[in-house]
């Protein structure tokens, strides 16, 4: 099922969770919401769900207006954060209740149950209660529960934080799994950009209750709508220098070098602006001149991780592992085509060529 928001803002008092956001999601796809706490993600989620009204806006599945339906008129299957499910009942009884309520015959609603038990791998469990359980066992169970009454849209709220590291790869892996075999479109509310990235085919990345960047995962890292997209996707975090736009490059603050690169970014003479690099974009040729000093390093698999100092800023950057390195070295640096960006300082505007 498409989705389809059209100006849709959510008020709380003078507080605004969502601003005027219009988007158009594709059918059958996983689309993370990702973004710092009180980006107004859940909120998208929940009003997307029914379960919170909409101050202003639309939101459309396919061509429909359901801006107005209550929850339970919208086939939406919602998975909870903390699960939800009913401790009193079984494994069975708790995939089994959504189809209770819409009185599908006992037959009917115990075949389902099985069926999509079988889908999430807790068919050995069905007669356990939940405090039985495993957190990703339970987990499973109650997107088992989503997934029963075949809702056109699954919507996952963060339903990864109450796992441990390692269970939260597993289950992320499970989950992609477990929508690819479903087909159903599905919305995945994470503060994780490394999470969104591992499980998602799109991600809408927000601030403040607007829409940063919606696109492909990979799009994101390597082309950054903003500088806050710049800085948000990536790890390391994207390296930033700080400085004055001039003919010959870039001045940095508190360094006298004029850094070059191989782009003509279209920009003002005098402009404040922001140099971002990933780490992968630092050379470290025979041929490059930009002056740097060694403040630390970290092996990282075959290469080194070198933090430099550059004018008043850090940098990092990957190096041979075999060069030897250490602290208070002087390195020369470059900086490759793909990889590097240059901004606004005071919009995070991104220049382009």
């Amino acid at each position: 099922m498409r989705v389809k928001v059209k100006n849709l803002t959510k008020r709380f008092g003078e507080v605004i969770a969502v601003n005027s956001l219009t988007a158009e999601f594709e059918s059958g796809k996983l689309i993370a919401l990702l973004g710092p706490s009180g980006c107004g993600k859940t909120t998208m989620l929940n009003m997307l769900s029914g379960i919170l009204p909409v101050t202003e806006g639309q939101i459309f599945f396919d061509e429909k207006d359901v801006t107005d339906l209550t929850p339970d008129k919208r086939e939406v299957g919602l998975v909870f954060q903390n699960y939800a499910l009913y401790p009193h009942m079984t494994v069975l009884e708790n995939i089994c209740f959504p189809l209770k309520i819409k009185k599908v015959s006992k037959a009917e609603r115990i075949e389902r149950a099985k069926e999509f038990a079988k889908m999430v791998h807790i068919e050995e469990y069905l007669n356990r209660k939940p405090k039985e359980l495993s957190g990703g066992q339970q987990q499973r169970v109650a997107i088992a529960r989503a997934l029963v009454k075949n809702p056109k849209l699954l919507l996952l709220d963060e339903p990864l934080s109450n796992l441990d590291a390692k269970l939260r790869v597993e289950m992320r892996e499970e989950i992609r799994r477990i929508q690819r075999e479903s087909g159903v479109t599905t919305f995945f509310v994470t503060h994780d950009q490394e999470e969104a990235s591992a499980i998602s085919d799109y991600i809408m990345l927000m601030k403040l209750g607007e829409m940063q960047q919606y696109d492909k995962t990979r799009n994101l890292y390597n082309q950054p709508a903003n500088l806050f997209v710049a800085d948000f996707i990536g790890s390391p975090t994207i390296n930033q220098l700080h400085g004055v736009y001039t003919k010959g490059g870039i001045k940095v603050d508190g360094d006298n070098q004029i850094i070059k690169t191989n782009h003509k970014w279209q920009v003002e003479e005098g402009s404040r602006v922001v140099l971002a690099s990933r780490a992968e974009a630092i050379t470290f040729n025979d041929k490059d001149d930009i002056k740097t000093k060694v403040v630390e390093s970290y092996l990282s698999g075959k290469d080194t991780l070198v933090n430099l100092k550059i004018g008043s800023y850090n940098l990092r950057g990957y190096i041979d592992a075999t060069k030897p390195i250490k602290i208070g070295d002087n390195l020369n640096i470059g900086f490759k085509t793909e990889g590097v960006f240059l901004f606004d300082e005071l919009t995070g505007e991104r220049y382009y060529e």
